[in-house]
């Protein structure tokens, strides 16, 4: 039996959520106590400094992550293909990471203004030397990623709020994300030997053209994920727009993070699939993760316009006021990065169309880049959310428009039950604003409108009769009584 027939994707898609949420939690779970302490001008300084250092990111990874998740997953029945194609990316990594570096170095000399955190931030290009996370991806081995960083990351929750004292503390909290990041993933190489053989025979740029291939979008998806926010700071020079932009893309995205996990567990699974000639189940997968992307994005999306105005005050504090714009704008997010992910990530990537990927994924760059251009002198973080929103919503549209025109997947199947989804989310929304003007502003109102909503989608649901959700609900039920 071989790895992939050994895997369940149900189980993986929890043990990855876990994961990805893992990685954006620590953060969420500090962020009521760091927007407080630190303030939204140090919250600002910080994401504008790490906006920069991802650029110089970006190049240490060039395209090796997806590429890598990829072509682990389509040779991990034979180890020894899987421990030179390893090993092969490993070097690569190390010869970018060391280029890369350099280039910091000159940068780091270049600058005045905010060195301390640049200094610190260069830890997280020494990180991607060391994160072979795309590896477990590609096997499907999720537990031992969420092991590790559960350990690791409940230490970083810790430290930060027995140390993150004051304002002039954000130095001191670089440093712990920075850190316990890179213990995570060194942490990870402890169970390489019993995958991986010793390295034999290796060509590490055999691979370079197809990581280049992967590299292109990563660049145009980095304009829409970071360009924002160092226009941010270079256009407005305010630290407070910045604090609000960060903290409430963080948010939507933590959010987003739940839904986009399905796509990173069915990447692998494709591209094995694919590569066995068993295109049809491949197919059926995708079909399920759209089901899956608009039976969670919707309510997800709903849910946050309903909520800021109470969430904000409650969860950010004082000081955050213009987060109440932005949580609903970014709420958009979630339903179109969720369809671009399915769509792109575990669709056109696996199956060797990276090349429609790049493409469409460079549009929505050039979209989001003319728009930051046009808005954020005139309405500041506002016009960046925006052009976000825009950007990922045109990607998503064309890479589902290529699907369908290509013929290589079905208009009807992709949208198949999607109705009955935006019906239950748009009677959770005038529910929840209906309720939330009936209570204040407080935590347990918070707690209130979540079980609220939650309880009023999938009620609906279930009197619309969503067969993807019963059969889902039927099957976590069998587990349980199983179990019981």
């Amino acid at each position: 039996m071989n790895i992939a027939e050994r895997k369940s994707i149900k189980k993986n898609y929890i043990l990855n959520t876990i994961y990805q949420v893992l990685t954006i939690c620590v953060p969420l779970i500090t962020t009521p106590y760091l927007s407080r302490v630190l303030g939204v001008d140090s919250i600002g300084i910080y994401s504008y400094c790490n906006s920069i250092v991802s650029y110089f990111i970006l190049f240490a990874v060039l395209g090796s992550s997806t590429f890598g998740q990829r072509k682990i997953a389509e040779v991990r029945d034979d180890k020894k293909k899987l421990s030179k194609a390893f090993w092969e990316i490993v070097l690569f990594r190390m010869m970018t990471v060391i280029i890369i570096l350099v280039a910091y170095l000159v940068f780091l000399h270049s600058i005045d203004q905010y060195r301390i955190i640049f200094m610190i931030l260069s830890l997280n290009i020494i990180n991607v030397l060391v994160d072979i996370t795309w590896f477990y991806q590609g096997i499907e081995d999720f537990p031992k990623i969420v092991f590790r960083n559960l350990i690791i990351r409940i230490a970083q929750v810790i430290c930060i709020f027995v140390f993150i004292k004051k304002s002039t503390d954000l130095p001191v909290y670089v440093c712990f994300i920075s850190i316990f990041t890179i213990i995570a993933n060194i942490w990870a190489w402890m169970y390489v030997p019993q995958y991986v053989e010793k390295p034999l025979n290796l060509h590490i740029f055999s691979n370079v053209k197809e990581m280049l291939l992967l590299f292109l979008p990563t660049i145009a998806t980095q304009v829409y994920l970071v360009l924002d926010k160092s226009m941010i700071g270079v256009i407005t020079n305010s630290t407070y727009q910045n604090g609000c932009y960060e903290q409430s893309e963080k948010i939507a995205r933590m959010a987003l993070t739940v839904v986009t996990s399905a796509a990173a567990v069915i990447l692998p699974r494709v591209a094995n699939l694919y590569n066995n000639g068993k295109q049809q189940q491949a197919k059926a997968y995708i079909y399920k993760g759209y089901r899956f992307v608009w039976m969670l994005s919707f309510p997800i999306m709903f849910g946050i316009i309903a909520v800021s105005k109470t969430f904000v005050p409650v969860f950010l504090g004082e000081g955050f006021e213009l987060a109440i714009i932005l949580m609903p704008i970014f709420s958009v997010l979630v339903l179109a990065v969720s369809a671009a992910y399915v769509s792109g990530y575990a669709f056109l990537i696996p199956i060797g169309k990276q090349n429609i990927y790049t493409i469409v994924v460079c549009i929505s760059a050039i979209v989001n880049f003319v728009m930051n251009l046009i808005l954020i002198p005139r309405i500041g973080a506002v016009g960046a959310a925006l052009a976000s929103v825009v950007a990922e919503v045109v990607g998503a549209v064309l890479q589902i428009f290529y699907c369908c025109v290509s013929g290589e997947l079905e208009f009807k199947n992709i949208f198949l039950s999607v109705w009955k989804y935006i019906i239950s989310g748009i009677i959770m929304l005038v529910s929840l604003l209906l309720i939330q003007e009936q209570l204040g502003q407080s935590v347990v109102s918070l707690i209130i409108l979540i079980v609220c909503g939650s309880l009023i989608y999938f009620s609906s649901l279930m009197v619309l009769r969503d067969s993807f959700f019963i059969e889902n609900l039927h099957s976590i039920i069998c587990i349980k009584k199983k179990k019981n």
